[in-house]
This record gives C-alpha cells, sequence and structure tokens, in this order.
C-alpha cells in the first residue's frame, strides 16, 4: 500500500498543472507547425528556393520542442487512453533523423508527408481529449 503524504499529494497536483500549461502551450503552437509543414513540401519536392535548408531547420527545431513538451506530458495525454504510443513517436523520430541527415529532400518530404504531418495533425484531437 502506497501511503502519499499530503506534501506528495500537493507535488503531484503541481506537476499535472505543469502538464496541462505545456499541453495549452503546444495547442496554441501546433496549427503553426502544421501550416509549415505544409508550406515546405512542395519545396522538399523539388521547388527549392534560396531559404528552403533554413527554413525546414527552423521547422524542426519547433517540431524538437513539441516533441519535448510531448515526452513531459505523455502521462496526461495517455491518461485516459493510450494517444501516443513511446515506441511509435521514437521510430517517426527516427525516421524523420534519417531522412534529414541524408539530405536527401525528396526522402525528408516523404517522411513529412506519410508520418509527421500526420502525426501533428492529430496531435491537436489528443491534446483536446487530455485536456477535457
Amino acid at each position: 500500500l502506497v501511503h502519499f503524504t499530503r506534501k506528495d499529494e500537493d507535488i503531484m497536483e503541481d506537476n499535472r498543472k505543469e502538464q496541462v500549461e505545456a499541453l495549452e502551450a503546444l495547442k496554441d503552437y501546433n496549427p503553426k507547425i502544421c501550416k509549415a509543414l505544409k508550406e515546405v513540401l512542395p519545396e522538399l519536392n523539388g521547388e527549392k528556393k534560396e531559404d528552403t535548408q533554413e527554413y525546414i531547420d527552423h521547422i524542426l527545431r519547433g517540431v524538437n520542442w513539441e516533441l519535448q513538451v510531448i515526452n513531459g506530458t505523455m502521462e496526461l495525454l495517455n491518461e485516459k487512453e493510450e494517444q501516443v504510443s513511446k515506441e511509435k513517436l521514437n521510430e517517426m523520430i527516427s525516421h524523420v533523423n534519417d531522412a534529414y541527415t541524408s539530405q536527401e529532400e525528396r526522402k525528408l518530404a516523404q517522411v513529412v508527408e506519410e508520418e509527421l504531418l500526420p502525426f501533428v495533425e492529430k496531435l491537436e484531437e489528443y491534446i483536446a481529449k487530455a485536456l477535457a
């Protein structure tokens, strides 16, 4: 039997509040990532511009921030039901990293289109369920 002290309960409540705040920030930020990923896809598929590399780097920094928030709020995201699988998330991250480091833009475009974009689009729903 686990016996929580009042202090433990306060810490757990504070942690939950922080997770809720982080998910609310993610909810506000995520549409920007979705829009940016959609905008950069044509560039990765051959319509490269002068600043495409800079833009993709900027977007991926944003995606990285989102992933950090997701990792920090996994407990809350999956509280009611498993919405985000750590294994599937890690697999997607690995695919994005492999495609990015290969410097093959079409490969990166494929991973963005088939894995990353569908995930970030679905993220809105996951956040809404977790915060409901």
